[in-house]
């Protein structure tokens, strides 16, 4: 996942943490079956014309906003746009601004000149207004974009303000050196006539409900749920083995449902909640009713907020989200739940930010469903699919070869982790387990072993393509007689079974992996069968995004202890947003991106450092300290990069500049000038 920007797509984005996915049919092996049999060309898509087709691997979470995992910033990223975009030397560029922003002396006033003539998907002019309407929404407490995008926006922005139609000024509350790529190049401009005419439908249907009735029916299932109370302590849902039914989400369904529809809010997609199994279409009813939860949530906040706070918080509730409009080069069509999304080439595009002719560009495009990424290689090489954005190292090994393939091979602008809930009550809020943990994994060997030589092991948070990397950072020790002293050292017991126990509770953990990614799954398996050597038990569970991962580990309550996951890391070092204290999930903010619960003073005054420190060199020995820290403290166990890859089908090229395939810029820049050749 990407930093939740996030994205960034960003991001991306983020971000998150892990995927899965399904193919048009539901079935990952249909993937390289022909069209008629359920494989991945999409209908309305004949082969033999121009359409481009990428793959996303799993269901579209919002197209509303910025979203906060990467397969959906994929889709995100070709309708809408940004003020500036990073080219292949990842220097920002203008792209809806005129030029690079105008920075006052004290560097806390930025002012913007928009381009002139940019057009709305649904024929509206863009201006200041449409911009600082946008960036008021990120301004709101009740943002619900991204976590990365909102937090960077909120922490950092004074005020928005329109002078005229093609200018917009910034006023920063101190010095915030990332602002070109964390604000300006990470906000998806909307249109502020058709989102408030979106709300205004909302607003009008939800007048059947009072605020009253909506609080009380989200205060009621939150409390009903709850794993602790307010002080903390556990309550009769905490033991998931012996919990009643009353603690269950799904107990609680058929009354959520029936007060949104009295509210006139379509439900969350059900597509979303498909768990991975063989056919791909199992059904979560616990996860389906914790989406449930969180739309009577946003509800709640709309009905209690005011001016642009209602619309900030409804924003994934009004039907902006089932029809979005932006100023991409292609603009929504249709989205069809398990299948894939429909886009149509915006012939009034603006031209980018390297002035391309949209008429030159594929009249259709589909991102399409496919959970596996195997599955997804194997259809990229038959040429079904013309992108797929991130190959797995197992698979890009059967479609390295293919003449049908051409592959970007380039450091990775992220990293794995295995992260600890640290909360009161969790396993591994004991640092001296957390220690114990890191000494019981050969991890260069094991990193080594489960990506197939193709991960370079990393011992924090910044991964090796950032010029703020630290290669001095400690490796982690592999002692298995030490890591046992430290347990014992923490009052622990070996039981009979080989595990440790303290007070009637033993050293044993669930384990999540995301669905679908091979490596992951293979550290985690590998990991835990060396666990087993420090009496420390694991339980590798593998999930799908929407229906366990988010739910139980990257939202609040964060119910888990342990979860294996990735960053996809925005290509500034600032790292506030993931780590800093105020950015743990809430049942205000449920989805903020520190979801261990990780608070360190010094880590949050060395987080604040970094982004007001314009100097790079000074910024770098930040992050340095920052980096050895986090690797001390152990919020997370840190496990590889990749040498990521990217496929292209060899029909595609780009229409005013070669393709860079040795950049992380490909999946970035430029990709409103790529070109599909006919077969």
């Amino acid at each position: 996942m990407q930093k939740r920007f996030f994205g960034l797509l960003f991001s991306a984005m983020l971000v998150a943490a892990a995927c899965g996915g399904t193919t048009a049919s539901g079935s990952p092996g249909a993937a390289s079956a022909p069209a008629a049999s359920g494989g991945t060309t999409p209908s309305g898509a004949a082969t033999g014309d121009d359409t481009f087709k990428f793959v996303v691997d799993s269901e579209p979470t919002t197209l509303a906003t910025e979203p906060d995992d990467l397969p959906t910033s994929w889709i995100t990223g070709f309708l809408y746009s940004t003020l500036y975009t990073p080219n292949y030397k990842l220097e920002y560029q203008p792209l809806l601004a005129a030029a690079a922003p105008d920075i006052s002396a004290d560097g806390l006033t930025w002012t913007v000149k928009l381009k002139d003539g940019v057009k709305f998907h649904d024929g509206s002019v863009m201006t200041s207004a449409d911009v600082k309407f946008t960036y008021d929404l990120h301004l709101s407490p009740n943002c619900r974009g991204n976590p990365d995008s909102c937090s960077s926006i909120i922490d950092n922005v004074a005020k928005v303000e329109a002078p005229d139609p093609s200018t917009v000024v910034f006023t920063l509350k101190q010095k915030y050196a990332p602002f070109l790529a964390s604000g300006l190049g990470a906000i998806l401009i909307v249109p502020k006539a058709a989102m408030e005419a979106s709300f205004a439908k909302l607003q009008a249907a939800a007048a059947q409900v009072t605020k009253e009735e909506v609080k009380a029916e989200a205060d009621k299932v939150t409390a009903a749920t709850a794993t602790a109370d307010a002080a903390g302590k556990d309550t009769p849902c905490a033991d998931a083995k012996t919990a009643p039914d009353t603690c269950k989400f799904s107990t609680y369904t058929a009354e959520l449902e029936a007060l949104l529809g009295k509210a006139g809010i379509e439900t969350v997609n059900k597509a979303q909640f498909n768990t991975a199994g063989d056919s791909g279409t199992d059904f979560d009813p616990e996860a389906y009713a914790q989406g449930l939860l969180t739309q009577v949530t946003d509800l709640d906040r709309t009905l209690n907020a005011s001016q642009i706070d209602q619309i900030a918080s409804a924003i994934k509730l009004i039907d902006f989200g089932k029809h979005p409009i932006g100023t991409g080069p292609y603009k929504f069509v249709a989205y069809q739940a398990g299948q894939n999304v429909e886009m149509a080439r915006f012939d009034d595009y603006f031209g980018g930010a390297t002035k391309v002719d949209p008429k030159k560009i594929p009249s259709k495009s589909f991102a399409v469903v496919i959970r596996s990424s195997a599955a997804a290689t194997t259809a990229l090489g038959n040429d079904e699919l013309q992108w797929q954005p991130k190959i797995e190292s197992d698979a890009f090994t059967t479609v390295k070869d293919n003449p049908n393939v051409q592959l970007a091979e380039y450091p990775d602008n992220g990293y794995y982790y295995l992260a600890f809930n640290l909360r009161a009550g969790h396993l591994y809020a004991d640092k001296a387990l957390r220690e114990a943990f890191s000494m019981c994994i050969d991890h260069d060997k094991t990193v080594d072993v489960a990506t197939s030589s193709n991960g370079q092991p990393v011992f924090a948070n910044t991964p090796p393509f950032s010029w703020a990397f630290n290669p001095d950072v400690k490796k982690y020790t592999y002692d298995v007689a030490a890591a046992k002293a430290k347990i014992e050292g923490a009052g622990w017991a070996l039981g009979s079974d080989g595990v440790y126990a303290k007070g009637g509770k033993k050293l044993s953990s669930t384990l999540f992996v995301r669905v679908g990614r091979p490596q992951r799954l293979a550290f985690a398996q590998l990991a835990r069968d060396q666990l087993k050597d420090c009496g420390i038990e694991v339980t590798v569970q593998e999930g799908d995004l929407n229906t366990v991962l988010i739910p139980k580990v990257l939202d609040y309550p964060n119910t888990f202890d342990t979860y294996l996951g990735g960053w996809s890391t925005t290509f500034d070092p600032d790292d506030y947003s993931i780590f800093h204290s105020t950015e743990i999930p809430t049942k205000a903010n449920p989805s903020a991106n520190n979801f261990p619960g990780w608070k360190n003073p010094a880590a949050d005054k060395l987080l604040e450092q970094g982004r007001e420190e314009t100097d790079q060199a000074k910024r770098k020995d930040i992050y340095f300290q920052f980096q050895t820290l986090i690797h001390d403290d152990l919020p997370y166990y840190f496990l590889w990069a990749d040498k990521a890859h990217t496929g292209l089908s060899k029909r595609v090229g780009s229409q005013n500049e070669p393709l860079d395939l040795t950049s992380v810029g490909i999946d970035y820049w430029n990709q409103d000038a790529w070109t599909v050749t006919p077969k």
